[in-house]
Parts: structure tokens; sequence; C-alpha cells
């Protein structure tokens, strides 16, 4: 992710972006990257995010606003959570969930990543 790396190193080291750094701080998180080159290090992932798709968008919904279709979605989500088994351990996505979010620490505040650089416009040259 070339947003949240400023150089790539041998196997899994990275040079991360000190923004990127500063919100893994802030959320309490560790970044992981997979070795350059390696898709079968995350190419279960994306055929799952692929496979979830399709679910989700056949048939293609039509709504009138953009609030009607995040419900929709939400609700669509939820229900899909509930049916599709944890991959690792015991009962569903959803039961899984429900017994890590009360573990999660509260987020008090939300990171605010804009960073304003102060420019100077070059003087226009003189005719």
């Amino acid at each position: 992710m070339r947003t949240a790396i400023d150089k790539v190193g041998r196997g899994t080291e990275r040079d991360v972006n000190i923004h990127f750094q500063a919100m893994a701080s802030h959320y309490l998180f560790e970044p992981e990257f997979c070795n350059p080159a390696s898709g079968w290090e995350k190419g279960q992932v994306e055929k799952n995010v692929q496979d979830a798709r399709h679910r989700l968008w056949q048939p293609i919904p039509r709504f009138a606003a953009l609030d009607e279709l995040n419900d929709w979605l939400e609700e669509r989500c939820k229900a899909f959570w509930a049916m599709t088994p944890h991959g690792q351990m015991r009962g569903t996505n959803a039961d899984i969930w429900a017994e890590e979010a009360q573990a999660l620490i509260p987020v008090t505040r939300s990171f605010d990543g804009f960073v304003e650089y102060a420019k100077r416009w070059p003087k226009p040259l003189a005719s």
C-alpha cells in the first residue's frame, strides 16, 4: 500500500510512512505487510472479497438515495455475518464479533490525518 509505505525492504520489512504510523498508534494496531510478489499470501483474502461482492450485489439493487443504500447494505452485511461460519473459530462471524466487541477499547476521538503544508507561490517572471 503506497500510501502507508515509504520504502519496501526484504521480506516483510518496511519503512512505514510517518502519517500511517501515527494512525496505527492512534488506533492501537500493528501493521503487517505481505512479501512483495507473493500473491498466495493475500490471495485467500482477495478471493473472499470477490465472493462477498458477488453475494452482496447480485442482483444489483436500486435506491433513490444514498442513505437507503447504506441502510440496506448494513442490514445485508449483518445477515451474511450471521450465516457465515468463522474460518478458524466456532460459530459464525457475528458470534465471534459479539464476543470480541465486549473487549474492544472505545474510541475517544477520531484520527485527524489531515496534514497542511504551507507553500509560497513563485513570483511571476518580469516580462
